[in-house]
């Protein structure tokens, strides 16, 4: 079953700088747009759009899904009424994300009566970055997916606990490296963090930062014409190695890895890699 998500964007150019990067096109006052994301039939829709009217419901309360209030600056009013209405309707599931900037919008907000809910949660963007906001919106919404989930057979959540014991293997195998300080396996095509191992470095973030790496990488050799795929890539600073290897066979991934340059080998490190992706299960 899929999560459905209606999304009401309440800033003036994020949310479309966000669906530009899907190739969707989208300004505020514009229609609501639906997008799916991923091909498969099976992916999360969100319904992207502005303020419902006074007489249009905020969600279809037969529908398993989430409401997800983007809220920018300038908006303290909107916010307010929107989220008032989320409560008088019951809506089952309500995610806040706030801009940096939209501070009298959180202020406002938190003066309201705010359950101590899972279901009502609010969160500040670290930065008003279109990556950003996907890369919370699709953790939110593997979360989501997982929760609203009523369709799940033994056999489905057997296979979620083999890859998921998989990953946590392969991520253990990793920080074993000599030097190894931390690791990630990581979705470049949505900046989201799968597993992670080690300490000293915010994963998250880096899984983020990294992504543009690998994407703006990808670009060149596009442009350049370069048809061999990428092995890895190869940061160096003062005392650490920063290793970003793509697993050829799981198209979107890519392993991460944080080595110390007094401890470590590098020539070792990406032989071990190289090992340890062909037994990912993803």
């Amino acid at each position: 079953m899929s999560c459905g998500v209606r999304v009401i964007d309440l800033t003036s150019s994020l949310g479309g700088r966000a669906l530009a990067k899907l190739g969707v096109a989208y300004a505020p006052g514009k229609p609501r747009v639906a997008v799916r994301l991923a091909d498969s039939e099976s992916a999360p829709v969100i319904d992207w759009g502005g303020p419902p009217g006074r007489d249009e419901p905020l969600c279809e309360p037969s529908a398993p899904g989430a409401l997800v209030l983007l809220i920018g600056p300038g908006a303290v009013h909107q916010a307010r009424e929107l989220f008032q209405r989320a409560l008088n309707e019951a809506v089952r599931c309500v995610r806040i994300f706030l801009m940096p900037s939209a501070i009298m919008e959180e202020i406002a907000l938190k003066q309201m009566r705010m359950p101590h809910h899972e279901s009502i949660q609010l969160y500040r963007l670290p930065d008003s970055s279109s990556e950003t906001l996907w890369f919370v919106l699709i953790e939110e919404l593997q979360k989501l997916s997982a929760r609203f989930s009523s369709g799940d057979n033994t056999d489905s959540r057997k296979r979620e606990v083999s890859m998921s014991s998989n990953l946590s293997q392969s991520m253990q195998s990793i920080i074993s490296i000599e030097g190894a300080m931390a690791a990630a396996l990581v979705d470049h095509q949505s900046g989201m963090c799968l597993a992670q191992a080690g300490s000293g470095v915010d994963l998250e973030l880096a899984a983020a930062g990294n992504t543009q790496v690998v994407r703006a990488k990808l670009k060149t050799m596009e442009s350049l014409g370069l048809r061999k795929g990428i092995e890895d890539i190869l940061i160096t600073l003062g005392d650490q190695y920063h290793l970003i290897r793509l697993i050829p066979n799981s198209p979107g991934l890519f392993l991460y890895l944080v080595l110390d340059k007094a401890r470590g080998n590098l020539a070792l490190a990406r032989y071990k890699l190289t090992d340890i992706e062909r037994s990912l299960k993803v």
